[in-house]
């Protein structure tokens, strides 16, 4: 790695690049528009660059911009997963910059003549591979704020504009997951596959010829999947050494019962029973017998009991899947459209177009 040895290794990639494409007013402008249909212009908005009021190297806002009229503040937060706390982040940040604008204004919080302040529009730009299901109000402790959730995975975004930012952020983050999963190349050269495809597409055509964000998207993809290598490595090294030490600690408690019923036996057969004697010795080995057979019907009975468990889950799954199918088919020939089949049977547009191309 040389130079690169010391950089703090995060999977922080996506929110990397969507935080270098959006803090930009007019890329802004246009994911506000996807997102709401309202329009704003560039001049009407001011960013807020909120790593100055972290509270910490974790905790910061993606993206914060404040109207120049101080009505209203809208910020973003890019979500790869799905989080039960985002909402008490978003008030955090909230509350932060509010304290900005209070501060930048000069405004007595302490008076008694009500301030103005801005109002806030909350928004979460989710782009996992799970569905987030539910409503947009989202509780943080007592309080409810109304949050929006925008699935923003390239597939499920309404406008797919090759001028649009969101939606080059969206391709190339597509295009690069692509070439990882399925045609399995290292994230380096997946990152620059998408990058050419995003200019043989004319997609983030003011960003994908720039050395800073090429550089960006290629050091960030080769840390991250350093990184991850090395947990990866360590977890399969860590797993090996166990097993090898329970296979070892089982192997010699099994040697070590088996010497010393082998030892018993002998100093048995060494020595001169009485009749009464040899009837007893042989009753203790015909009760030992028998319950070594019991132990291992046992077993056997639990492993039967765990793999009929087992079948029926994977019978319920497939019946399940099953009846999604049936439902998408169902929903197919009603003629509604394959979003609403998405959302009501969690398949996926290229699962649904298959279907819809077998009726």
């Amino acid at each position: 790695m040389g130079e690169n040895e010391n950089i703090e290794l995060k999977r922080t990639w996506r929110d990397n690049i969507f935080r270098h494409l959006f803090k930009d007013g007019e890329n802004f402008v246009e994911m506000y528009e996807v997102f709401t249909g309202k329009k704003l212009l560039p001049d009407e908005i001011e960013f807020r660059d909120t790593d100055s009021i972290v509270m910490s190297k974790d905790l910061k806002n993606d993206i914060a911009f404040i109207t120049q009229d101080g009505n209203f503040i809208c910020l973003v937060e890019h979500q790869r997963s799905k989080c039960p706390n985002i909402g008490l982040r978003l008030l955090i940040y909230y509350g932060e910059l509010l304290k900005m604008h209070v501060q930048k204004h000069g405004l007595n919080i302490y008076g008694t003549v009500p301030i103005k302040y801005p109002k806030a529009e909350f928004f979460v730009a989710y782009n996992g591979k799970k569905p987030w299901v539910g409503d947009d109000c989202i509780v943080a402790g007592d309080v409810t704020i109304n949050v929006k959730i925008v699935d923003i995975n390239y597939d499920q975004l309404e406008i797919q504009e090759k001028d649009n930012a969101l939606s080059g952020y969206a391709y190339l983050v597509k295009q690069i997951e692509y070439y990882i999963t399925e045609v399995g190349l290292v994230p380096g050269f997946a990152a620059d596959r998408a990058l050419k495809d995003c200019r043989s597409g004319g997609y983030l055509t003011n960003y994908v010829n720039k050395e800073e964000f090429l550089t960006m998207v290629t050091e960030v993809w080769t840390i991250e999947q350093q990184a991850a290598d090395r947990e990866r490595w360590a977890r399969e090294e860590e797993r090996a050494k166990a097993e090898e030490r329970v296979f070892t600690i089982e192997q010699q408690a099994a040697d070590r019962e088996r010497w010393a019923r082998e030892e018993e036996r002998a100093k048995a057969e060494e020595k001169v029973f009485t009749i009464e004697q040899q009837a007893a010795d042989r009753e203790q080995w015909a009760r030992e017998e028998e319950q070594k057979k019991a132990e291992e019907k046992v077993f056997t009975i639990e492993q039967q009991a765990v793999d009929r468990e087992r079948w029926a889950r994977e019978e319920e799954r497939k019946k399940a899947e099953e009846e999604r199918l049936a439902i998408a088919k169902s929903l197919i020939a009603s003629g509604v459209s394959i979003n609403v089949i998405m959302k009501s049977t969690q398949l996926s547009k290229d699962e649904i177009l298959k279907l819809k191309s077998e009726c």
